[in-house]
């Protein structure tokens, strides 16, 4: 596996630290098994109506029990994801349970009629706590052509619940649902491919040409996890703002609501009020300002973040308008000193270790210290809450504390660093599948194309470098060249899965899936991804650089236009 080098390392288990890629003989073992299964799911003989839709998938998932499985045709099909287009498609939508469990998975297939698919089967991920989200991704996927998969991964609660409130992560015992915490960590990634590919294969009475992932921030850390556990399932995995890191991913997320919720212990006296959003959005334009021409252009836009020389201290006595509080605001020291520790990340005051990545220059405050001002056309009544992002909060109380009804304003700040070693200690492992290496994959001949945004507001774009450095490392003794099938690209000022609250707000890879699939079937290797944004009436694009390059300006073209800037290390 590839050890998280930080601080807190300690506090991993020994069995984790112990563990290192596949051997070649278990790679081989497991690459046959996964040939053999295409073999059986390819040996359809004809094609079959949509109506009455029937699967023949034998010994090839041994451990899954189809409970039902339906069928029919869709015509005209329009939702908000369809682009205005009007849909034709076979749905089919089966329900299953794994051998010895008490889930119940819904996975949906959307299959274009024959002369409309394009030969490929695409599987889409999830968001939060969520594996995936049926009729949200995949229109836009038929309406390239694809045959696109779901899976709501049993999370839903047959339809009962959102996801997001983690209330799947607990039994009616009150004892952890690991049945489907193991669907969220990686077994639902594989459904979709098993089942998805075979539903495929009974409706065009052909197995698809090539298979791909397609995800954003869960959905991307589904497509890691894809690519070290069953790097056979996919030829290629697109992967956006990956949510890797996942037990220190959570430490990020609750450290900002942390800091604005307490003091260091229970007995401090209590914390100030938390800042009304213009006190964040002053200092986010502030770091822009201080770092945005380090790339030689002033465009609003930081492209290497790794260098950029912020102080919050320097807004201290700063006053400023704040539409939330219907007055001006002075930037206080506490004020300062709340946003640098946001910028810097959650560290263990105990011991100093820092925990995880913080916020990363020029992004939004919002997604992890996002704050609501009430009644404030009336200054002298006005109030601020904090909203913690839920998918963190839902954790911390369904997983870590087995208690739904946590009050989250009474976390301390030592009650977060020991929520932090909990999730490491008992989720670690089954958490972090995509450290296992991604040495099968590589000789499966897959190719893994990921980008994330340098201005990413919910997950620090560091972890995935991070983790881009250490596959490097690994294979560097092997004489692999990485870039063979890993390629990363980061977006300046692009925010989460492309999106971004604030000011920042950067260009986003217009077809990424197209440069995979270009990689994968032609072999065109990516160098760029062309990216765009258009905003306050004006296009703006660039051409992402491949990891490690950086965005330079040419000192000459225009600000708004990809061909003046080239990409150097």
């Amino acid at each position: 596996m590839f050890p998280v080098r930080l601080g807190a390392d300690r506090h991993r288990s020994n069995h984790q630290h112990r563990q290192s890629l596949p051997t070649t003989a278990m790679l081989l073992s497991r690459i046959v098994h996964f040939l053999t299964q295409a073999s059986t799911l390819r040996r359809c003989p004809q094609p079959q109506p949509c109506e009455g839709l029937t699967l023949k998938v034998g010994s090839s998932i041994p451990d899954i029990q189809i409970l039902s499985l339906t069928s029919h045709e869709v015509h005209n099909y329009q939702s908000p994801y369809t682009q205005g287009q009007k849909l034709d498609f076979c749905d089919v939508t089966v329900t299953l349970t794994h051998a010895n469990e008490s889930d119940l998975v819904q996975l949906s297939v959307w299959l274009p009629f024959p002369s409309a698919w394009n030969g490929r089967f695409l599987a889409t991920g999830g968001g939060g706590l969520a594996t995936g989200y049926i009729g949200y991704a995949q229109p836009a996927a038929v309406i390239q052509g694809y045959a696109a998969a779901a899976t709501e991964g049993g999370l839903t609660l047959n339809g009962t619940i959102d996801p997001q409130t983690g209330q799947w992560g607990l039994r009616a015992d009150g004892r952890l649902n690991t049945a489907l915490l193991t669907n969220y960590a990686h077994r639902s990634v594989h459904d979709l491919a098993v089942l998805g590919k075979a539903l495929t294969t009974a409706f065009y009475g052909t197995a698809p040409r090539f298979s791909y992932w397609h995800g954003c921030s869960t959905g991307g850390r589904q497509g890691f996890v894809a690519a070290a556990l069953y790097p056979a399932d996919y030829d290629g995995i697109l992967a956006a703002s990956p949510g890797i890191h996942l037990p220190e991913l959570f430490a990020w997320l609750l450290w900002p609501p942390a800091l604005m919720l307490n003091a260091s212990s229970a007995s401090s006296p209590p914390p100030p009020p938390p800042p009304p959003q213009c006190v964040f959005s002053a200092f986010q334009q502030s770091i822009i300002e201080a770092c945005d021409a380090l790339d030689g252009a002033a465009d609003g836009l930081i492209s290497g973040s790794g260098n950029c020389p912020f102080d919050a201290s320097g807004l201290v006595s700063t006053t400023i308008p704040c539409a939330e509080t219907n007055t001006s605001v002075t930037i206080t020291e506490q004020h300062a000193t709340l946003v640098q520790a946001i910028l810097n990340g959650p560290v263990d005051p105990a011991t100093g270790d820092t925990l995880w990545y913080g916020l990363p220059p020029g992004a939004s405050f919002r997604g992890t210290a996002d704050t609501t001002t009430t009644n404030g056309t009336h200054p002298t009544t006005a109030t601020t809450r904090i909203n913690p992002f839920l998918p963190a909060v839902s954790w911390l109380r369904n997983f870590l504390l087995k208690n739904p009804t946590y009050n989250i304003s009474t976390l301390t700040i030592p009650g977060f660093v020991d929520a932090v070693h909990a999730s490491r200690e008992q989720f670690g492992d089954l958490l972090s599948k995509e450290q296992l290496g991604l040495e099968g994959f590589q000789q499966a001949g897959g190719k893994l194309l990921a980008w994330h945004g340098l201005a990413d507001e919910i997950v620090p774009p560091a972890g995935t470098v991070k983790y881009r450095e250490m596959v490097g490392e690994a294979f560097s003794e092997q004489n692999v060249d990485v870039e063979d099938f890993f390629r990363l690209f980061l977006a300046p000022g692009a925010g989460h899965c492309g999106g971004n609250f604030g000011v920042g707000y950067g260009p986003v890879p217009v077809d990424a899936l197209g440069a995979l699939v270009r990689w994968v079937e032609d072999a065109v290797e990516p160098e760029t991804l062309f990216a765009e944004v258009a905003g306050v009436g004006r296009r703006v694009t660039r051409e992402l650089c491949l990891w490690p390059g950086v965005l330079r300006w040419d000192g000459e073209g225009g600000l708004d236009l990809a061909g003046s800037f080239g990409c150097e290390e």
